[in-house]
């Protein structure tokens, strides 16, 4: 039985998200602007995750897994203060955070997430 990938646009790269067996994955996703402020980018980052979710018809109450990656792990609080008022009560998915170079030093945070797709939406 082939199983459909569905890819959604992004870039000669990569994609913005892939689907595959009843699972969302989304690209890294860090802030636009860049501003020096972990709670601003913090902000930028789960506005462009809530989209993204929302252009695949779904909430982030569908999210399985969170990655963050921080430069500075000393950000882990005020970066927690946004997401934990952000995620949804009672609908938290699993979650990894760690301290990374990331790929210039304007950035202070990236996240990629992956979510459940229901059965109709799927490829």
């Amino acid at each position: 039985m082939t199983q459909t990938i569905t890819r959604y646009a992004g870039t000669a790269r990569m994609s913005n998200m892939v689907a595959y067996r009843g699972v969302l994955v989304t690209k890294g996703i860090t802030a636009r602007g860049m501003a020096r402020d972990i709670t601003a980018q913090t902000r930028d980052v789960l506005r462009q995750l809530d989209a993204l979710l929302a252009e695949a018809g779904l909430s982030k109450s569908a999210l399985l897994q969170v990655m963050i990656w921080l430069a500075d792990s000393r950000d882990f609080d005020a970066a927690n203060a946004v997401y934990d008022a952000w995620v949804a009560p009672g609908e938290q998915p699993v979650r990894a955070c760690v301290e990374s170079r990331l790929a210039s030093p304007e950035i202070l945070i990236e996240i990629q997430a992956s979510a459940a797709l229901a059965s109709a939406a799927l490829g």
